[in-house]
């Protein structure tokens, strides 16, 4: 649905554009760098022409500066929204639309709408036009939209038109699930792709005729006793009943989840079960991170990770590669890159015991090159550490081809490349390092003066 965003002064986007891939995104960076506000320039777009209110006021201008134009500028899929299609001299359509807020008299701010081109648009025709999305936006920690003991939505979120919701108000409490029967079932079978046996109650006596509960279907004695999680799940599946287009912007898709029903929803999201829904979202979790190829991680400052300087060979090897541990560059400050596991273990203690912030990142065997040129790609500070792997070349002395091209790439990158003669554990070993780990080493089969770590096999 929406291909890419650009926003000109607004609150800290100067001029940022986003590019989007498919239905579902995910954003990454530091707290504070403006993944929130990416989302909420979304939907203050979409406010302007599906005639919403959302309140706008001189912090959201860049720097304060009001006196300039905010503007956002949607690029959408053709016939996204019919009433912004724009013929192409080429015989082709293109899509989307441009909201500009500006300054009013009176301390008031307005937004008006064209089409991508800058040209105006009826605000009938635009009002009137059908594909035009809800739009939801769900930070899932706000208060008022989680009801203790369980999550209340509106009877209005789940029906399609004003007719129908003021239909609704004339009937009684108990003719709520026959109107809505169908979302119902839709809801309850969505909820079961999560193991979870939600549905909808419209009987507690202290819900009034416009709110609906969310309960657990199973246990009748705690029957609106809903778990956060079960609440955040629930939060996002009503949001996708409505039967229009929908634009879901997600804040911290992570919150409340365990891990694996984390992966569970994003793999959901993926599928058919969300129908015509475009979701955008942003996370601080590399457990999260994993389940996007990189072609759908957006850096809320560089944007679109695979519009960056990377070369396709090595956007292959990172979404072929990408692994929980190796995730953890693209949501660290400072990254350590190590190829094994005993070079993992011990600058993870290194690193804890001296309370430095690098994170510390195993390519488990896999070339280096691809992660070199991901971390320069992102600005991260990345340093390399690798032995000159001296016993695998011809002659024993000289580093292998491997190491040199590994080189040479770091120096390009401008990436520290940390070259030690012997192993990580011998150099260790050799400045009583290693104390904890006399028991895990052994002497190298071919050189004996090289201590290395015992393998998983050993009694030790």
């Amino acid at each position: 649905m929406i291909k890419s965003v650009i926003f000109h002064n607004f609150r800290n986007m100067q001029d940022k554009k986003f590019i989007f891939n498919d239905k579902l995104n995910i954003i990454i960076g530091k707290n504070n760098s403006g993944k929130t506000n990416i989302l909420e320039g979304i939907k203050l777009a979409f406010s302007a022409i599906n005639n919403s209110y959302m309140k706008v006021d001189k912090s959201d201008f860049y720097k304060g500066d009001d006196n300039n134009l905010i503007e956002i500028i949607l690029e959408l899929d053709k016939d996204s929204i019919p009433s912004f299609n724009i013929p192409l001299p080429d015989g082709t359509e293109k899509c989307g639309f441009k909201v500009v807020i500006k300054k009013a008299p009176r301390g008031r701010y307005i937004k008006e709408f064209f089409d991508i081109e800058g040209n105006t648009v009826s605000r009938d025709v635009v009002y009137a036009d059908d594909k035009v999305p809800d739009v939801h936006m769900i930070p899932l920690m706000r208060i008022e939209d989680i009801v203790s003991p369980g999550l209340v939505t509106g009877v209005r979120n789940l029906l399609d038109s004003e007719e129908e919701y003021e239909a609704f108000r004339q009937s009684s409490r108990e003719g709520i699930k026959g109107q809505i029967k169908g979302k119902v079932g839709k809801f309850k079978d969505l909820a079961k792709k999560f193991n979870f046996d939600l549905d909808i109650d419209s009987t507690v006596p202290e819900i009034s005729n416009e709110k609906l509960y969310v309960v657990d279907g199973e246990d009748t004695a705690y029957k609106h006793k809903v778990g956060s999680g079960y609440r955040a799940i629930a939060n996002i599946l009503l949001n996708t009943l409505s039967g229009k287009n929908t634009v879901i912007l997600l804040d911290e898709i992570e919150n409340h989840l365990h891990p694996a029903l984390l992966r569970n929803l994003i793999s959901e999201m993926k599928s058919e079960a969300f129908g015509n829904v475009f979701i955008l979202a942003t996370t601080h979790s590399p457990v999260a991170v994993n389940e996007f190829k990189i072609e759908r991680i957006i850096d809320s400052t560089k944007g679109s990770v695979s519009d960056l300087n990377i070369d396709e060979n090595s956007l292959g090897k990172i979404n072929a590669f990408l692994c929980p541990g190796r995730g953890e560059m693209l949501v660290a400050d400072n990254i350590v890159l190590v190829e094994g596991y005993s070079e993992e273990i011990l600058l993870r203690k290194y690193v804890s015991d001296n309370k430095l912030n690098w994170t510390i990142v195993n390519v488990a065997g896999i070339m280096f090159e691809p992660y070199v040129r991901l971390a320069h790609a992102l600005g991260k500070k990345c340093v390399v550490v690798s032995d000159n792997d001296r016993s695998q070349s011809s002659d024993g002395n000289e580093p292998t081809s491997r190491f040199k091209n590994l080189q040479t790439i770091c120096d390009e990158s401008g990436i520290t490349l940390v070259m030690v003669d012997n192993t990580l554990e011998t150099d260790l070993y050799n400045n009583s390092k290693l104390s904890e780990y006399v028991g895990h080493l052994k002497p190298h089969k071919k050189h004996t003066d090289i201590m290395v770590m015992k393998d998983n096999k050993s009694k030790s």
